[in-house]
């Protein structure tokens, strides 16, 4: 019984251990010198100053804001794109109540959960009739916005939910 339980010692003592041999020898690494280089020479600049032109026009691409609609929530969540890149918005951007400048588009989706269907109507007239009809979730509707204003929004299927009023600039 003492032979086994010395066995079984050795093998946990060399699988612990593991395998003994010889370390590897590394011989340090030779350090560089440092070599004088030639220090520049100093000379005096003239700094001329270049005329900036007065009003020049800039080019901004237009901005598509992405916005969720959920039969509980109404219009939850905004996300803004421009040269297809998401972009942070404010952590206290209003959904229901914000502005965008002319020529931006705003992408309405349909993101409820129980698959209502929803019409988008708007107040001041933009389409008619089922134009912004969303019939199941991750349907869309999108429109631009060429004329500045503000416009009202809300769902003809669910009256109670807060409308969303869009200043354009």
């Amino acid at each position: 019984m003492k032979i086994i339980w010395i066995i079984i010692l050795i093998l946990l003592a060399s699988i612990f251990l593991g395998c003994v041999g010889k370390q590897p020898v590394t011989e340090p690494l030779a350090t560089p010198t440092p070599s004088a280089a030639p220090s520049p020479t100093p000379s005096q600049t003239t700094i001329v100053p270049t005329q900036t032109p007065e009003n020049t026009p800039f080019s901004t691409s237009p901005v598509q804001y992405r916005s969720w609609i959920d039969s509980d929530y109404g219009f939850y969540k905004i996300r803004a794109v421009k040269d297809n890149a998401s972009y942070q918005l404010a952590p206290d951007f209003d959904t229901r109540n914000f502005s965008i400048n002319e020529g931006d588009t705003v992408r309405w989706m349909n993101d409820d959960m129980f698959d209502f269907s929803f019409t988008l109507v708007n107040n001041e007239g933009l389409w008619t009739g089922r134009t912004a009809f969303m019939q199941y979730q991750g349907q869309r509707f999108e429109y631009t916005f060429n004329k500045t204003g503000i416009y009202t929004f809300y769902v003809k299927e669910f009256p109670k939910l807060a409308p969303q009023k869009i200043t354009v600039k």
